[in-house]
């Protein structure tokens, strides 16, 4: 305050005396009391003064005053912290310079507003401090009574601002993850229903945010899984569980999507749901590729098991990965998941591993090889083996990878093939023989006959006793010569090679000439040999030396079953469906029930060391097979045996 106060004179009187008065005494004490209250109230009137301008400097938040124009005509201490400048480079200047170039318009905007609309106005902008560092503002102004001048708060709100960003830059990084992986997130409250969905989850489920609902998201769930999902989530709200899902989405076009979902409960401290938090993902691709690799491994899987070799693949460690049905067919026991490769290939010492095929494969080698076994068959089989190794990139370490090849019938057709060979030579050589004693025995006959003729001519009616005895040996010497070359006609025919040609032949010929042939085997001459064959019976188109080895096989091992006395019954007839049947039994031993599982078999044999060499019955077996026919077996220990033949006619 300017104005001071003085103090009261009081009047004299004449002579330098003063002049008493009580009336003016008590105005005097009282304009004292009144100068003494105004001193008094000065001094509160100073202090609250400095109290409201240390408070005023000293405020949380920047105070300015504009003028019309923008032009700062006051301002506290804060707000020139704020915009990094002191008072006196702040008063008379333009607020505008000391904001962010992009919102001057924005703040000229506002002051506008701030003057002509006569209320409290707020905006936003960045200050551009001089230490460069981010600051934004929120600015509250009112303009005064006054009209010209307008008061302004100063806001800090850099950290709110830049969580707000942080938070944008978060819900932009998560919405465009969950648009790249295709999951979306959403909540759910179960006292209100209220559902809080993710843009990416409304993009899968076709919604738009009005239509987040629960019935809504209900609706687009398909029918046949609709019990399903609602029981889930049932029971997560109800035991406070989370839960994982699959199911499939059915829209309105008939479209159907696969999504799959994780759900995690907000629990309190009762144990209530209060919300549930979930991610739903959409697989619908995922599931197409499921089901595209399950065709394709099917496929697979059938091309594998078409294969006529038997398959088994070895992991790393020497144990059976994969098989097909063919391993599991050929070796029940060793093609099993994780069997060692020891089963099959070696069983012995260190060495026997080191040269295992499956080893030397995991070694990165490639081995063909063979492989003789006795199977649960109790048949001995002949395997082909190539083993070749397979790299798994992800291991950096071999599988090995094996083929099992059964030429077991291709081994016994080539041990049959060598036998037909010596057969075939042992025909050739005896034709040779047989020629050669056909000659000699010809001039035998011719003599004999002639010397038979000349006795009867000339020496008939001699009376020498000595002579009586000549026609009888020279007729017995005739005889015995032509039964002899007719054995080697027989013989010659037998041995005749086959020239591969199949002709319309009659099995009751092939089997009298065979027959005939063994007639003078020794076995024959203790057997009684009963034909029943049927007349006019349909040719067969065959090779008539491979039917002639048929018949001579069984009719010998007919005769060797028996013992002294025995008989062989052999008979042909008419079958049905357009077949024949060469039936040759006899009563003589028979065979126990395992011998004839194995009768077919290449060199099995029931005689005695040196007595056959097995393949006699595996002979007949493969050259019925190759004229299309059937051979069939009954026999009972004891009782004889019966082989039926069976080969298709031919009504030419």
């Amino acid at each position: 305050m300017n104005n001071k106060v003085g103090k009261v004179r009081r009047p004299v009187a004449k002579g330098n005396h003063p002049v008493h008065s009580p009336e003016l005494d008590a105005k005097e004490v009282e304009l004292q009391k009144t100068i003494q209250q105004l001193r008094e109230s000065q001094k509160e009137l100073e202090a609250s003064r400095n109290t409201y301008a240390f408070l005023y400097d000293s405020a949380p938040v920047g105070y300015v005053t504009f003028d019309r124009d923008g032009v700062i005509l006051s301002v506290n201490q804060t707000g020139e912290a704020l915009l990094g400048h002191h008072f006196d480079d702040l008063v008379q200047h333009q607020f505008e310079r000391f904001i962010a170039v992009d919102d001057r318009s924005v703040f000229a905007d506002f002051l506008r507003e701030v003057f002509t609309g006569q209320r409290k106005e707020t905006c936003r902008v960045q200050l551009m401090h001089p230490e460069q560092r981010q600051l934004f503002v929120r600015i509250e102004a009112k303009v005064t009574d006054q009209g010209n001048e307008c008061l302004a708060v100063l806001v800090d709100i850099t950290e709110k601002k830049q969580a707000e960003q942080a938070l944008a830059q978060s819900e932009y990084n998560l919405a465009k993850a969950q648009a790249m992986t295709h999951v979306g997130s959403w909540s759910f409250e179960p006292a209100t229903g209220k559902v809080v969905a993710s843009s990416e989850l409304l993009r899968i489920l076709r919604l738009s945010e009005e239509q987040a609902t629960q019935e809504n998201f209900a609706r687009v769930v398909h029918p046949e899984d609709q019990s399903k999902v609602i029981g889930h989530l049932q029971s997560g709200i109800e035991l406070g569980c989370s839960y994982e899902i699959e199911h499939r989405l059915r829209f309105e076009t008939g479209e159907e999507r696969w999504v799959y979902s994780i759900i995690e409960p907000q629990v309190n401290s009762f144990g209530r749901v209060l919300k549930l938090y979930g991610t739903t993902q959409d697989i619908t691709a995922r599931k197409r590729a499921e089901v595209e690799l399950r065709n394709i491994t099917n496929e697979l899987q059938a091309i594998f098991d078409s294969i006529g070799d038997a398959i088994l693949v070895y992991d790393q460690n020497a144990r059976v990965q994969h098989y097909n049905v063919v391993s599991k067919r050929l070796l029940p026991v060793a093609a099993q998941i994780g069997r060692p490769c020891a089963e099959l290939f070696h069983r012995g010492s260190a060495a026997d591993a080191n040269n295992c095929p499956v080893e030397r494969a995991l070694r990165g080698e490639r081995i063909d090889s063979s492989l003789t076994l006795t199977l649960l068959d109790k048949n001995r089989h002949y395997l082909d083996v190539t083993t070749t190794p397979i790299f798994d990139a992800h291991e950096g370490r071999h599988r090995a990878l094996v083929f099992l090849r059964d030429v077991s019938e291709k081994r016994m057709q080539e041990l049959h093939l060598v036998q037909t060979e010596k057969l075939s030579s042992i025909g050739v050589l005896a034709t040779g023989i047989a020629h050669e004693i056909n000659n000699p025995l010809s001039s035998i006959a011719g003599f004999a006959e002639a010397l038979e003729r000349r006795f009867r001519d000339e020496l008939s009616g001699t009376k020498d006793p000595r002579l009586d005895i000549f026609p009888p040996y020279l007729k017995m010497i005739t005889t015995e010569v032509y039964r002899c070359k007719d054995i080697i006609n027989h013989l010659l025919s037998f041995g005749r090679k086959s020239e591969g040609v199949s002709l319309y032949v009659d099995i009751n010929q092939i089997l009298l000439e065979v027959m005939e042939l063994l007639k003078y085997h020794a076995l024959y001459r203790h057997t009684q040999v009963e034909k029943n064959l049927q007349e006019n019976l349909p040719r067969i188109k065959a090779d008539p030396s491979g039917l002639r080895q048929v018949c001579m096989n069984l009719l010998i091992n007919a005769y060797q079953s028996l013992e002294e006395g025995g008989k062989v019954e052999v008979s042909t007839r008419s079958a049905a469906e357009e077949t024949i049947e060469m039936v040759i039994s006899d009563n003589g031993c028979g065979m126990s029930d395992d011998i004839v599982d194995r009768i077919w078999e290449p060199f099995y044999t029931t005689k005695e060391v040196g007595s056959g060499t097995g393949l006699g019955l595996a002979i007949t077996y493969n050259i019925i097979k190759e004229h299309g026919g059937n051979i069939l077996l009954n026999s009972r220990l004891g009782e004889g045996s019966e082989f039926i033949v069976r080969l298709p006619a031919s009504f030419r």
